[in-house]
Formats: C-alpha cells, structure tokens, sequence
C-alpha cells in the first residue's frame, strides 16, 4: 500500500517541475494565438461583406442628417470635414460593436476630449508654463523592426502597448474597417452624385 503511493507523488512533482510549467504555458499561449487568429478571420470576413457595408453606409447618413440639422438650428460647428471625418469615425466604432482594442480606444479618446472640453471651459485662462525643451533626452535609435511596429503601434489607436500578435490582429482589422469606411464613402458619393441635379454639377 505504501509502495503504490509513490508514483503518484512523483507524477505530481514533474508536473510542478519548470519543464512542465513551461510546456504549459506553451500550449496555452499557442491556444490563444490560434483562437485570436480565428476570430480575426471572422472579422475580416465581416468587414468584406456588403450587409455590413449597407448598414453602415446608413448609420452614417443618419448621423450626418443629424450633424446638418444641428448646424440649421444654429449650433456651433468648427468645421464641416472635421465634422464628418469624426461622424464617419463614431459611426465606424459603433459598427465594431467595442469587439476590438481600437474601437474601445477611439469611445474612450472620444469621452476623455469630451470631459476636458467641459473642464477648460470652467477653467480659467491662464495660460499653462510650457516644458522646458532644452533638457530633453536623446532618442535611443531603436532597430528598424521594432521601430516599424512602434509606429504601427501609434497609427492603431489603444495599440501603444501592446503585444505584436495583438498588435497585428489589430492593425489587420483596423485596416479592413478602414476598407469598408472607403467603400460606403465613395458609394454615399456616386449616389448622391447621380442624384443632385445637373445643372448643379455643371458651371456656367
């Protein structure tokens, strides 16, 4: 009886051995990158269809109904492309459905400018002492690779920091729905081309 306690004691320390935590870890970070990898496949395939393209092509003929409205009724407008460049963008986010790293990062960009426009209101305005530059550190000259994926990083929104499997997936969406952006905008484009008069698109 006692001699048949012995192999489960032995089989329990390999398991807790380093090798095998190793292997473990292995296994499960291989399992994650193929489960990343399948549901990047399935975004990207979501992203190619022409229901997804309608749907949003008509959220964002709504949303720019409602920007045009706003400006009619006497509210403030900065500027009419950077209106609907945002418009074009929220209604992309919604579309991702915050499934991705860049599109809870572009909800959250847009709720933190929102509150620090509300706060520099009720700020007063004193101006902030600008940083002395003159101290500033020398830029370490990183390899070109990891320099690429550190801009990469930068164009992908909420991508500043994280892994370069996650990294990829996320650039590899983010492009796709910037396909789709593309696509419905020069769709929206040639509609409503063909439907403005003609005598508004020729010039005396």
């Amino acid at each position: 009886m006692v001699d048949s306690l012995f192999p489960s004691f032995e089989t329990t320390v390999d398991d807790a051995s380093p090798e095998s935590r190793q292997k473990r870890r292995r296994i499960s970070e291989t399992a994650k990158e193929a489960e990343s990898s399948e549901i990047n496949q399935e975004s990207l395939k979501r992203w190619r269809t022409n229901r997804v393209q309608q749907i949003y092509a008509s959220k964002l003929v709504e949303a720019l109904r409602r920007v045009r409205q706003r400006s009619n009724d006497g509210g403030k407008i900065t500027s009419a492309a950077r209106e609907i460049r945002d418009t074009a963008d929220r209604v992309l986010t919604a579309s991702a459905r915050g499934t991705t790293q860049w599109s809870r990062a572009v909800l959250a960009t847009r709720v933190r400018a929102s509150l620090k426009k509300h706060k520099k209101a009720k700020l007063s305005g004193t101006p902030k002492p600008r940083k002395d530059t003159s101290t500033e550190k020398k830029r370490i000259k990183l390899p070109a690779v990891e320099r690429k994926l550190k801009i990469l990083g930068r164009l992908v929104p909420g991508c500043r920091k994280v892994t370069v499997p996650n990294l990829l997936d996320e650039a590899t969406d983010y492009i796709a729905a910037l396909e789709m952006q593309v696509r419905a905008m020069e769709s929206l484009a040639e509609l409503l081309a063909a439907a403005a008069p003609r005598s508004t698109l020729i010039r005396p």
